[in-house]
Order: C-alpha cells, then sequence, then structure tokens
C-alpha cells in the first residue's frame, strides 16, 4: 500500500458515510490510492467509479455506466435519481469521481454542470452513501459539497511506487 495510514483513514471516512474532495497534482499518487482503497473497501461497500478524464464529453454514457456498475434497472435518466435509488438499499455505496475538475472546462458537456453537480449534496443526505471526489486542487468558486483531504506527499523511497 502507498500511503498505508492515509488510506486507511480514508477508508474509515467513507464506511462512515463522509464526502470527501481528495485533492492532489496529477502524477502524486492520485489513481494508486484508489486502487489500494478499493481493495480495502471491496468487502464493505458496493464502489461506483467514473473517471471524467473518459467521460466528461458523454453524460447519458456516464449515468448508464454508473447504473450498470450500480446494477440498477432500469438505468437512472438523472444524476438526482441515482443517489435517491441507492439509499433505498441497505448496503452502503461509494461513488468516486476521478478528474472531477476536468469539469470546470467549457468543453464538457453541460448536463455535468447542470445536473451532476448540483446532485453531488443528495449523496450526504444518506449514511449509506459516501462520495469521493478526485481533484487537483480546491477551488474556492466552485463549492463542492465536501470536506477537503490534501494527499500527502510520499518519502523520497516510495516515490517511484506511484
Amino acid at each position: 500500500m502507498l500511503r498505508p495510514a492515509f488510506t486507511r483513514d480514508l477508508a474509515a471516512r467513507l464506511r462512515q458515510g463522509a464526502c470527501i474532495n481528495m485533492t492532489a497534482p496529477h502524477g502524486f499518487g492520485r489513481r494508486r490510492t484508489l486502487k489500494d482503497l478499493r481493495a480495502i473497501l471491496a468487502a464493505d461497500m458496493h464502489i461506483l467509479h467514473a473517471d471524467m478524464k473518459f467521460c466528461r464529453h458523454d453524460f447519458s454514457a456516464m449515468m448508464h455506466e454508473l447504473c450498470l456498475q450500480a446494477d440498477l434497472q432500469p438505468p437512472a435518466e438523472q444524476a438526482a435519481q441515482l443517489p435517491q435509488r441507492l439509499a433505498e438499499r441497505n448496503n452502503p455505496t461509494l461513488l468516486i469521481l476521478h478528474n472531477l475538475d476536468l469539469l470546470r472546462s467549457e468543453s464538457c458537456e453541460p448536463r455535468f454542470r447542470l445536473e451532476l453537480l448540483p446532485s453531488l449534496h443528495l449523496w450526504r443526505e444518506s449514511p449509506r452513501l459516501a462520495l469521493l471526489c478526485v481533484c487537483e486542487d480546491v477551488y474556492p468558486d466552485w463549492p463542492l459539497p465536501c470536506e477537503t483531504r490534501p494527499l500527502p506527499p510520499l518519502p523520497d523511497n516510495r516515490r517511484n511506487q506511484a
């Protein structure tokens, strides 16, 4: 595990239904931290994952993929339906939105800004739902309903493992 203490603490917070914005620049080990986190939480939570790097131009495809990951039939058509439907289940669910700050670009599909971002506050309303946003930084003009957790730097001897 790349950052054992940080990752275990992050997992504990997410098990409690936290909404967290994990921040770090690219190349800092964000993807590896997510891999380690998923390994820890796999037995405890249903994990949904979307990387905006690959879907920021197709809101419908991202929603369809998240619904497939959640085994939701029929798929939710609106972003607000996803947390509402998942909150009805007994098992906890974690939504990971990787590279979320790519949605700040004007080139992304507008439904992300109009639907997805406003719906993120719904993840806070159920103790069985957790949200992990992964961004490069905190943007004061772009409030997320999350506590911010910066990814700590690696000791020099671990940097090559990121």
